[in-house]
């Protein structure tokens, strides 16, 4: 009766490790399906870049200006619901970076590069919309705000 019990907590014992493993693994499969990287890592220039055009608006007070790279005009812009740097390659508009504000999310992104870029920046109150054209190959901002949302 002893082998009996002892061969039944062993049987218990590595079906639940056999369940464990198996869950494991396909929560880890079907998480890598499940989630995206929403913001895309910048590299130094575009650090660079972004930092030199914030600094530029918050000295002149005016709107930050264009700086032109090997990859177009950029243009870094600000928010209630975050960061955004856009830029214009051969007339096409496209997101270069993005960057929620505490309390936001970001979704229904639409990186380009094509006629308009865009983004929404939402919390549990607002939702604001980015749009990112290119007039006379400069990226310029549109935004729409809607606020209370239920």
């Amino acid at each position: 009766m002893k082998r009996r019990s002892l061969a039944a907590v062993l049987g218990w014992v590595a079906v639940a490790c056999a369940t464990t493993a198996t869950t494991t693994w396909a929560i880890a499969l079907l998480g890598q399906g499940l989630s995206r990287q929403v913001v895309s890592p910048m590299s130094h220039a575009e650090i660079t870049q972004a930092l030199a055009a914030a600094t530029a608006a918050g000295e002149t007070g005016g709107p930050p200006s264009p700086s032109e790279g090997a990859g177009g005009v950029s243009r870094a812009f600000t928010t209630p619901g975050g960061s955004v740097v856009g830029t214009c390659v051969t007339g096409q508009a496209s997101l270069l970076a993005w960057s929620p504000a505490q309390g936001y999310a970001t979704d229904d992104v639409s990186e380009g590069p094509g006629p308009y870029a865009s983004l929404e920046f939402e919390s549990e109150n607002d939702k604001i919309t980015v749009r990112i054209t290119c007039v006379r190959g400069t990226p310029t901002m549109t935004l729409k705000e809607d606020g209370d949302r239920d």
